[in-house]
């Protein structure tokens, strides 16, 4: 039997390890490259658009979203109100059906709309010398409240009214006229009471 010396093992347990490394590069798959910084691997999903409104009578048919969002808005400021004031529920799903006309405020609500718009295009803008430029809202008569209130001006405050000589009793007409003639005989030295020109002028001529 021949005898396998320790030089030659040494040279083929290196032959078989060389072997063993270049099959598992062979296998292993190549290392990917790193995400870039910045870069999300998966990106989000793009934010569906808005579907384009239905059922507009008061409002521009081809208004736009934003627009018709930031007039909504402006409605609920003015009134004080949430979307539900005028929009009626979807009794399925449980959410707002905006393009539902089921609750009977959204008709009245379309026609304060135009009376506004009327109000601003018809009547303000022929204004001769308007002063102001400022458009009539919602806002201008509600004032943040559903229902405005009527307005009730305050009370005036007037002065007593004086009383005149010929509103004056008979008697308080004398004595007003006594003092005057009590001064106009004090003026030229006379020293006539006027009590004594009071039962003067009351004495009847007897017949």
């Amino acid at each position: 039997m021949t005898r396998i010396s320790t030089p030659q093992i040494a040279l083929v347990s290196a032959a078989v390890l060389s072997f063993t490394l270049l099959c598992a590069q062979a296998i292993t798959p190549p290392p990917t490259a790193p995400a870039q910084a910045g870069v999300a691997a998966n990106p989000p999903a793009q934010r569906q658009p808005h579907p384009a409104p239905v059922n507009l009578k008061a409002l521009p048919k081809n208004i736009s979203n934003d627009d018709l969002i930031k007039a909504m808005r402006q409605y609920q400021g003015d009134l004080g109100v949430g979307c539900e004031f005028c929009h009626a529920q979807n009794t399925t799903t449980r959410r707002l059906d905006f393009a539902s006309d089921a609750n009977p405020i959204k008709d009245t609500a379309r026609y304060m709309i135009e009376m506004t718009a009327d109000l601003n295009d018809k009547y303000l803008a022929e204004m001769p010398g308007r002063m102001y430029a400022d458009p009539i809202t919602c806002g201008t008569c509600h004032r943040g409240a559903k229902h405005p209130s009527i307005f009730i001006p305050a009370p005036q405050v007037r002065e007593p009214r004086r009383t005149s000589t010929h509103d004056a009793s008979p008697s308080d007409q004398v004595a007003s006229g006594s003092a005057a003639s009590n001064r106009r005989f004090a003026c030229s030295g006379a020293t006539i009471p006027a009590r004594s020109l009071y039962s003067v002028a009351n004495q009847r001529p007897t017949t």
